[in-house]
């Protein structure tokens, strides 16, 4: 029996998570929040458990050694990816992905899956990543920008996925009503 995963992706600042958070707030009986797991510090704000599991690279080495992730990739020098525990077999999950990620649920025959590909511009996702933190390290933000640009480049050419446009706090809503809508 297949798992229904939602992936939910899109470059940094464009608004996943808060789309996510919304999504559980108004359905938690409905959906499985994925939280996923990395070996980098946390961000200014983030706590374990909620915004990732932050653990060692020993951990995250066991887990890829005992096949419990269902996806992992390397960014930056840090590791992320998600430990199958995460997915629920009574509702439907859903996290945030990278490209790489969605790719191997892609290529998993036990996942069914759902992409949504949410949009921002370019000066909306800069300014929710600066507004993010008091004191934000700039260059990480630029640096992860760039990347962004790259590893989007032919995103449509290899990923099927719904398109969701977040301009600003109103379209949050309508994104989350859209998923809700066509998952109950």
């Amino acid at each position: 029996m297949s798992k229904s995963v939602i992936a939910l992706m899109g470059k940094a600042g464009s608004g996943k998570d808060t789309i996510l958070h919304t999504i559980m707030k108004k359905c938690p009986n409905t959906f499985n929040e994925i939280v996923s797991c990395t070996t980098r510090p946390p961000r200014e704000g983030e706590v374990d458990g909620i915004n990732y599991y932050f653990i060692t690279e020993e951990e995250f080495a066991e887990r890829i050694k005992r096949g419990d992730m269902l996806e992992y990739t390397g960014f930056n020098g840090w590791f992320y990816g998600t430990d199958k525990s995460q997915l629920s077999d009574n509702k439907v999950n859903i996290g945030v992905f990278n490209p790489t990620g969605v790719r191997a649920l892609q290529q998993d025959p036990t996942i069914a899956l759902q992409v949504y590909y949410v949009r921002a511009p370019a000066k909306q996702r800069l300014l929710r990543q600066l507004n993010r933190e008091e004191d934000p390290n700039v260059k990480e933000i630029i640096r992860r920008f760039s990347a962004d640009e790259a590893d989007f480049l032919d995103i449509d050419k290899t990923i099927r996925s719904y398109h969701l446009h977040n301009y600003n706090a109103l379209d949050i809503d309508g994104c989350a009503d859209i998923i809700i809508g066509q998952n109950k």
